[in-house]
């Protein structure tokens, strides 16, 4: 069920949410990870300059933003029964029964309360006449257990007709309304509104019928077990038992009540009541962590299961849902959510596919549409190449063999930024100094900085310019032919004082009368490159045209001075 859940094919009109709803499936490893989750994007998201380009962009952050949380309690759930083998102890067989029939009825009454009130409004929707509605609600009242006890069949009837004729009803803002504020027009042109307000009502009398046939019997829970069994749904019901933020949709099928079982009867009461007086195991002190180890000691592998006394006729009547169980919970949880489910609103393998590339090709022409106008005025015709020092490699070496190297890179465009130093083409020169003078640079270098005396380093400075100077000049018109028209004596002069402060136990790779070798490397990345020689190859061109022009001008010259000589 919760492949099914979690794995939706929901796209945004907002692009950004598209991926947040997605990253929803992360399987998180610790708990800090899973209390953290998302929360950076999510806070960097609601400050960002694209909120002010969706509209009722508040309602709709608040939304996704309570639904990513909704998944995210079940991904905690999970990870609680991954690492706690606690079990719960009770005075008597009696206790134990009444503290997993209350979460049961809970369960059961947040059904039933929300699935009524949804049926009511589908109805009005789809304009039923009152005789139509009255079949519907029999039919659906017709499968409830005989023994409910949070609800008398009278009272559910009674509930039904009320709901019906309250025109607060037509205001609910149920998982279709959303489709306007969620998608793109292209994906809610697929299927029509009624078309999708009937199939979300089907399945919501799925709901009802699920949650009302059970009878109040711990052992046999009937078809409430797969809803049992999902950590999603439990996730929820432990958080409302526990007055905690349950991360659900607030209006008033919200009601902000749970059950309470006394003696096998079963009553709705508000949170705190049910928390005074709700039976609790041997030594509890945390009634959320009650809940939490009976789902995972309990109900995570709950099964189907009808008392002997179960009427065949009642059995027969769910069984219409048995192969589309998991769509009934995604609808549940779209009720507490209202974010629509792509799968309640269709089973057509095709259908659903044209909503994912539909869906894709919104999310393209979103960004790409976007993207256009907020660059259009500033897009160059071409990237420039650019080059600059690269200190990390340069340190990498020091590191490696105490001993200076100068790095540069030259790229062009984000590609080349990712590019390892290894698949560029490298160009290299070197720095020649005399041994004695080097050792000599080096010792000063750093004592002028540690006693911070800026005369020396002036003078040190230009000493050591001179011999970079002498190097690099022989090199510089072949660098040029690679666009590095920059002089880089300076640069190249202050990286090398640079890297002597920075190591701390020089290693010579000469002696005494010979000469040090710095090498110096200009990396040229593969973009870079391919810039370079595409520049190369057009200036060749232009000043092959050029020529060809100016002996065409000679030409017209000399034959134009020949018909003024006859």
């Amino acid at each position: 069920m919760r492949a099914l859940c979690l794995k939706k094919f929901i796209v945004i009109t907002l692009p950004i949410l598209a991926a947040l709803v997605f990253s929803l499936e992360v399987n998180a490893r610790t708990n800090s990870t899973l209390e953290n989750q998302g929360d950076l994007i999510f806070s960097n998201l609601k400050e960002s300059k694209e909120k002010s380009r969706v509209k009722n962009s508040d309602y709709n952050f608040a939304l996704i933003d309570n639904y990513r949380k909704f998944y995210l309690e079940d991904e905690k759930l999970e990870y609680f029964c991954r690492e706690n083998s606690s079990k719960l102890r009770f005075k008597n067989i009696f206790e134990r029964d009444e503290f997993y029939r209350s979460i049961v009825a809970t369960l059961q009454y947040k059904m039933i309360n929300y699935s009524m009130q949804a049926i009511a409004h589908y109805a009005k929707k789809l304009q039923f006449e009152s005789d139509q509605y009255d079949n519907l609600v029999n039919g659906l009242i017709g499968s409830c257990s005989k023994n409910l006890t949070l609800f008398s069949h009278r009272l559910l009837k009674h509930l039904f007709t009320k709901y019906y004729s309250d025109s607060s009803i037509d205001k609910l803002r149920l998982p279709y309304s959303q489709r306007e504020n969620l998608f793109a027009s292209n994906v809610n042109e697929i299927q029509s509104e009624n078309e999708v307000v009937v199939n979300e009502l089907y399945y919501t009398t799925g709901v009802f019928s699920y949650a009302c046939s059970w009878g109040g019997q711990e052992k046999y829970l009937r078809n409430l077990a797969p809803f049992l069994s999902s950590s999603l749904v439990m996730s929820y019901i432990v958080r409302e038992i526990s007055a905690l933020d349950s991360h659900v949709y607030k209006d008033q099928l919200n009601d902000g009540k749970v059950a309470n079982c006394r003696n096998q009867i079963c009553r709705p009461y508000k949170k705190a009541k049910v928390q005074k007086e709700i039976v609790r195991p041997i030594g509890s002190s945390n009634l959320n962590f009650d809940l939490k180890v009976a789902y995972c000691d309990n109900f995570k592998f709950a099964s189907k299961k009808f008392s002997p006394s179960a009427n065949d006729s009642l059995k027969n009547q769910l069984k219409k849902f048995e192969k589309d169980e998991n769509i009934v919970i995604a609808q549940f949880v779209s009720l507490l959510t209202r974010v629509p489910e792509f799968n309640v609103w269709t089973q057509d393998s095709k259908t659903i596919k044209r909503y994912v590339s539909v869906s894709n090709d919104s999310l393209w022409d979103y960004w790409a549409k976007d993207l256009l106008e907020k660059n259009s005025n500033k897009l160059p015709y071409e990237e420039a190449l650019s080059m600059k020092l690269d200190v990390k490699t340069s340190n990498d070496s020091i590191l490696r063999h105490g001993y200076p190297e100068v790095n540069f890179v030259v790229l062009n465009g984000e590609f080349d930024k990712a590019t390892n130093i290894d698949n560029m083409v490298s160009l290299k020169f070197e720095i020649e100094i005399p041994h004695n003078d080097f050792m000599w640079l080096y010792r000063n270098i750093r004592s002028a900085k540690t006693f911070d005396d800026k005369e020396k380093s002036k003078e040190l400075k230009e000493r050591l310019s001179l011999y970079v100077a002498n190097d690099y000049n022989k090199i510089k018109e072949t660098l040029n032919q690679f666009s590095v028209d920059a002089d880089l004596t300076t640069v190249i002069t202050d990286e090398l004082i640079r890297q002597f402060n920075y190591i701390e136990f020089l290693r010579p790779k000469s002696s005494h009368g010979t000469r040090e070798k710095i090498d110096v490397r200009v990396n040229i990345a593969p973009f870079a490159l391919v810039a370079i020689r595409n520049k190369r190859i057009i200036s060749e061109l232009s000043e092959r045209d050029l020529k060809n022009i100016k002996s065409l001008e000679v030409l017209n010259n000399i034959e134009s001075m020949a018909e003024k000589a006859k």
